[in-house]
């Protein structure tokens, strides 16, 4: 995902983000922030308004570009992400129903 990031003004925990490979617009639903070593990180869901089961959680590093603006890259490592979501399922313990 690159960093062209579309709101939605209807909905402002839905996020577009262009697909490197496609140029298509990816919706995603917004869930958290979570810093991990003075680094933050988005935890995201594929958005699907006919959806009610979640079936992949997504995790986003907030960078800068090189004119210094916000833009995502997605996190790939998997210890990194366990960590991120880890914390997010601590933080949001109240809020949403995780598997054990």
């Amino acid at each position: 995902m690159n960093e062209n990031i579309n709101y939605d003004e209807q909905n402002p925990y839905i996020i577009e983000l262009i697909d490197d490979e496609t140029d298509e617009p990816v919706p995603f639903e917004y869930l958290d922030t979570v810093r991990i070593d003075n680094d933050d990180y988005i935890v995201c869901i594929p958005y699907d308004e006919d959806s009610v089961e979640v079936a992949e959680v997504v995790l986003f590093k907030i960078d800068k570009d090189e004119n210094s603006e916000d833009c995502l890259s997605q996190v790939t490592d998997d210890e990194l992400a366990n960590q991120i979501y880890d914390e997010f399922k601590k933080r949001n313990a109240d809020k949403f129903e995780f598997e054990n």
